[in-house]
Formats: structure tokens, C-alpha cells, sequence
């Protein structure tokens, strides 16, 4: 693998790539180089809010199949060091594991499960995910280009509606059975075909853009996969979980153990995924990635152990154990500290501390990092939020910056678009739809409160759920502030990412409110919105359904230029401001603070994190 890696880059530097990606475009008059903000800067820092975390997307060009990479736009924000280490770090590897080295993690949320279909996002569980079941493709921002990580090479046709992967030969699951082509579309399907079978991870709504019964496997490393639309960037989804393939005959062992215990409630699927959840066994032998599990206690802890037969060359570092300290500001302090050499935080008060302390950063800028869903009625539900008016009220009663300042002590980063000012799909034409939404106006809130109520006999409830892992009080209160000040009556939940506010949004759709995260970074930004607000999409977690959103999104998944996609992303955002789907207040900065002495630490798409190739110097 590190030579493939070493190869590729070496391949991307001759033919300028990557210094064409990352200089100034000259599309719009928009700087994705030094004009960019500086991060660091205290305008420029990002709350923290839990979310799907998928990022954004731009397009990549056509690619003569000759390597594994497929370059897109890059957005440069000056955040952190590079996503994918230098060639000088890669050399500095090992050459077996090396015995007593470790990895003390602080995860942002603790994973409740360890099947890929089961994980909502990167920000719950995903780099440990990545670093078990191994990804087909990854993601640079730094360079704007999708790489080959197990796949070989991914190559569109002229239109983008179709792509083929072509995977190596001789890679082996844990059970010495081998990777061959036609598990990674079973694995794929599994997405699709386990919906309310406990799958709530978001790329499945975008994989109904795949036509399955279509798609062929030639030959053992070979699959041409056919889609209904044209999908410039597809890679993504070999990237994010639907990439991490678990061994299909492994599944089908299973399901066919459990078909005797199923129930009506409860499905064989699900109790496949509830026995994957919890047994490094059974997970061991469905994947190749560079780690094993030893022990996973879900929501809790989960310890890796470097893999003796790792298809990608020895794994340097013997172990990784991933544990919550509580939050961000807990994460730092005990890095700080020494308790953990590799800490996640998402909160622009600590990254301002990491960044005064000197921290080594890894960490990306995410658009709609923090959004209030409000529950349009998922899966037909007859929730307030249905009506437009109430929708209206929410955005006249919500004072950002109010927020911003009893959250964050005013050092985050509110916006009320898709795509912040000085981020690369940000266009003038945007900003003019998002400015075009309901200001605040806290009288014209109240007006409509009661024009609901007067008409309906509502009693002006509203339930709103929220993760209780700081800031999320703070934020939670200051919105109920805001909203009772109108005449909501606010009853509001808070509790544990996995516990109960996954629960409450995904699982159950329980919620007339919710603080949550889109989250739109280099890698995923047409599969953000696409996968949470098109009526078809089974992630959609809002339940809003509008025929003209749903061809808005489309356009997204079409737009090949960087002006293409800017108008598209426009155009989704003037639909946005009409009919109000959730209240966008706040872009995030996430990522990882790392111990200096660790190298060769790799993101993969949005913000999973590969230790494969990292080892620590001295």
C-alpha cells in the first residue's frame, strides 16, 4: 500500500495536479489559496454539534484509468497540517509491529456498534470503523483528488453514469477467505437491503442512485457499476462506510443461524447487526483492515490490535484504544495531560487553546456543522413542524450570535447557509437566497405562534432532544430561551449521542426539534444534503418532501464545473430559504490534536482517521 501511495503522489506531482488544484481558481473570483480566512483566527472557529458528518463534494475530472486517483476542487482551509502524510513520513515506517506501542484515542462520541450499516457517521465510531474493515477509496483535501486505498482504480465514463473498480488480487479476510469483486457489491447491498433493519448509517440514501440490477462483475477484480443519474463524484461512497466491506458469506452464516430466532419486531438482519456489534470474533473474520478488535463494549471503549497479516505491509503501531472522556474541552484537557496522545475535538474554544498550546492539528471546516432539524413529519408523522408557518416562527425567534456568545463566549462561527463565506462552493448568489430566509424578528414569531394556535387549538408545545455532551446544554438552553420568549411551550431531552439522541432522531423519529449536524466538507457535500433532505432518501431525517428540492438536488449530483456546482448549490439554497426545512446557525471545525511524535497518520473522507501507515518516531 505505501508503495502504491508513494507512486500515486509521485504520478499526481509530474502531471500538476496537485498544484493546480490548490491555487487560486480563477471560476468566480473565488480564492481556494492564501485568500482563504485563516481558521486560527477567532471569527473563523467552530462550534460543536453531533451530526451524520458528511462533507463536501466537488466534482472530480475525467481520469484515463492509468492510476487510482480522481481529482476534484479543493477547498484550503488553512486549518490544520496535511490530510495525507508526506512521502518522508511514509518512508519512516517499520518494519514489523513494533511491540508496546499504543495509541490512547479520545473519541468525540463513543461507537455503539462496529458493522459499518450500523454506524450513523465518522463522528460516531468512524475511525474506528476505518481501521477495522479497511476503505476501497479515500479522499485529499489538501489536494483535492479521491485516491485508490484498497481499490486500484475507479474510472468514470463520459457522463458519469458509470464507474468501474478494479480491486487487487491475493487480499484475504480474517478468515483466510478471499476479497473478490462481487463482495463489494453484497456488502454494498446490505445498505439498501437492511433499511429498518437497524442501517442508519446516511450513505445509504445515496445509494439508491445505484442501480444494482445493472451493475456487472466481469471477472473477480472487476465491477462496472451502472447508475440511474449522472454522479460526478461517486467515489464518495467508496470512501465512506458503504467501502468498508464486510465478507458476505460471513452475513449469510449468520442470517441463516438466526433465521430460527427471528421475530415480527425483530428481524434476523437485526440480530446479525446486533451480534456483529459486540463480537471482535465475528468481526475479525468479516474484515481485512489493518487492526483486530480485542475487546469493543459498546458506547463505552473499543481496543484494536495491529493485524499479524495485514494486506498493506506491517502495521507499525501495536495498538489502539479508543475511549470519552465526555467532551471536547475533556478530550484536550486530558491530552494535555498525557492521558491520551490522539484527542478529537470539535469547539472553537478548545481548538483556540490547542492552537495558543502549539498542538499538532488535523482537522477540516465542516458547512452546516450546526443546524436545528425541526421534524417536517418523518415517515408521515403528524408533527407541528408540517406547517410552514411554524417553520417561519422557529427561524424569527432564533438569534444566532445569541447563541454563539452563551455557548462559545462568540469565538464560533454563525452563517445562515449552506456554504459559508470563504469556503470554496460559497457563491454571492447563495448568500442572497440564505439572506432571503426569515430574520430575526422575535414579534413576528410570536404573531405567528398564535395564528397556529388560535387556528389549530395547538397548545404551542415543542420537543427538543440534544446530545448532553458540553456545550450541547448551553446551546439548548439559549434556544429555549429564545423559542418560549415566543410562545413555544419547550420541552426539551438531553442525553447520550448514542443512548438517546440517535434514538430519538433516526431510530424512533421522535422529536419536534433536534441540535444535529449536517456536516458538508471536501469529500461530501452533494451527499449531505442530498442524503438528509431529498424526499426519497431513506436518511432523510426530517421527513420534508417538496418535488422542486428533490430536482435542485439532483442537479447536484450532475455538476461537473466548480461554477456548475456553486449555481447548483445556489439553487438548492433559494429552494432552502422558500421552504424552510431546518435552521442552519453555525459552521464547525473538527479533527484530531496528535502527540508530535506520531507519523503517518492518514484522513480518509470527512474526518476518519487511518493508522495503517502511522508509527511513532523515536
Amino acid at each position: 500500500m505505501r508503495s502504491r501511495f508513494l507512486k500515486l503522489l509521485a504520478l499526481l506531482l509530474a502531471c500538476g495536479l496537485v498544484a493546480a488544484a490548490c491555487g487560486n481558481d480563477d471560476d468566480g473570483g473565488v480564492s481556494t489559496g492564501s485568500g482563504e480566512p485563516d481558521p486560527t483566527q477567532a471569527a473563523e472557529e467552530q462550534p460543536s454539534t453531533p451530526s451524520d458528518d458528511d462533507g463536501e463534494e466537488p466534482a472530480p475530472s475525467d481520469d484515463d484509468g492509468g492510476d487510482s486517483s480522481v481529482s476534484a476542487p479543493v477547498e484550503d482551509d488553512g486549518a490544520s497540517e496535511p490530510a495525507v502524510p508526506s512521502e518522508e513520513e511514509l518512508a519512516g515506517g517499520c518494519e514489523a509491529t513494533v511491540p508496546g506501542t499504543k495509541i490512547n484515542y479520545a473519541v468525540y462520541s463513543p461507537n455503539s456498534s462496529l458493522d459499518p450499516t450500523a454506524s450513523s457517521g465518522s463522528l460516531v465510531g468512524g475511525t474506528q470503523l476505518v481501521n477495522v474493515w479497511d476503505v476501497m477509496m479515500t479522499f485529499d483535501p489538501d489536494a483535492g483528488v479521491y485516491n485508490g486505498h484498497v481499490a486500484e482504480s475507479l474510472t468514470p465514463n463520459d457522463d458519469f453514469t458509470q464507474w468501474t473498480l478494479k480491486i487487487p488480487s491475493g487480499i484475504t479476510y480474517g478468515n483466510g477467505e478471499t476479497l473478490v469483486a462481487q463482495d463489494v457489491v453484497d456488502s454494498m447491498k446490505r445498505f439498501r437491503e437492511g433499511r429498518g433493519n437497524g442501517v442508519t448509517n446516511t450513505i445509504e440514501g445515496s445509494l439508491r442512485i445505484v442501480d444494482f440490477e445493472a451493475t456487472t462483475v466481469p471477472d473477480d477484480n472487476t465491477v462496472v457499476f451502472h447508475l440511474t443519474d449522472p454522479w460526478t463524484t461517486f467515489p464518495l461512497v467508496l470512501g465512506d462506510e458503504a467501502g468498508m466491506i464486510v465478507n458476505p458469506r460471513v452475513i449469510a452464516q449468520l442470517l441463516e443461524e438466526e433465521s430460527g430466532n427471528a421475530t415480527e419486531e425483530t428481524s434476523a438482519e437485526r440480530l446479525v447487526r446486533n451480534r456483529m456489534a459486540v463480537s471482535p470474533d465475528l468481526i475479525n473474520k468479516a474484515s481485512f483492515g489493518p487492526y483486530e478488535v480485542v475487546e469493543v463494549e459498546p458506547s463505552v471503549k473499543t481496543v484494536l490490535r495491529a493485524r499479524d497479516n495485514y494486506w498493506g505491509g506491517p502495521v507499525c503501531i501495536e495498538e489502539i484504544e479508543f475511549t470519552f472522556p465526555g467532551s471536547s474541552t475533556a478530550n484536550w484537557e486530558a491530552f494535555q495531560a498525557g492521558d491520551f496522545n490522539a484527542a478529537f475535538l470539535r469547539d472553537p474554544r478548545v481548538f483556540a487553546d490547542a492552537r495558543e498550546a502549539g498542538a499538532s492539528l488535523n482537522t477540516e471546516i465542516q458547512n452546516v456543522g450546526g443546524v436545528f432539524l425541526i421534524n417536517n413529519g418523518v415517515r408521515g408523522a403528524d408533527r407541528i413542524g408540517q406547517d410552514i408557518r411554524i417553520r417561519r416562527a422557529i427561524h424569527h425567534a432564533i438569534d444566532r450570535q445569541i447563541i454563539n456568545d452563551r455557548a462559545f463566549e462568540g469565538k464560533g462561527v454563525v452563517t445562515n447557509a449552506l456554504a459559508h463565506e470563504g469556503t470554496l462552493l460559497w457563491s454571492p448568489q447563495m448568500q442572497e437566497c440564505a439572506d432571503g430566509e426569515p430574520q430575526y424578528d422575535p414579534d413576528a414569531a410570536a404573531a405567528l405562534v398564535q395564528e397556529v394556535k388560535d387556528e389549530t387549538g395547538w397548545d404551542g408545545s415543542l420537543f427538543f432532544v440534544y446530545t448532553d455532551q458540553d456545550p450541547a446544554p448551553a446551546i439548548g438552553q439559549a434556544l429555549e430561551g429564545l423559542l418560549e420568549r415566543v410562545g413555544f411551550d419547550v420541552t426539551t431531552e438531553y442525553g447520550g449521542i448514542t443512548t438517546v439522541l440517535i434514538p430519538r432522531v433516526i431510530v424512533q423519529a421522535d422529536y419536534e426539534v433536534a441540535g444535529w449536524g449536517v456536516n458538508m466538507d471536501g469529500a461530501s457535500w452533494i451527499s449531505a444534503v442530498n442524503q438528509n433532505f431529498h424526499s426519497e432518501s431513506t436518511s432523510n431525517r426530517t421527513g420534508f418532501s417538496h418535488p422542486d428540492m428533490d430536482a435542485a438536488l439532483l442537479n447536484l449530483y450532475k455538476a461537473v464545473t466548480l461554477d456548475d456546482q456553486r449555481a447548483a448549490l445556489a439553487e438548492v439554497q433559494c429552494l432552502w430559504a422558500e421552504h424552510l426545512p431546518s435552521v442552519i446557525w453555525s459552521v464547525n471545525e473538527e479533527g484530531l490534536a496528535l502527540a508530535p511524535n506520531i507519523k503517518g497518520v492518514q484522513r480518509s473522507m470527512t474526518t476518519l482517521f487511518l493508522f495503517g501507515n502511522a508509527y511513532m518516531e523515536n
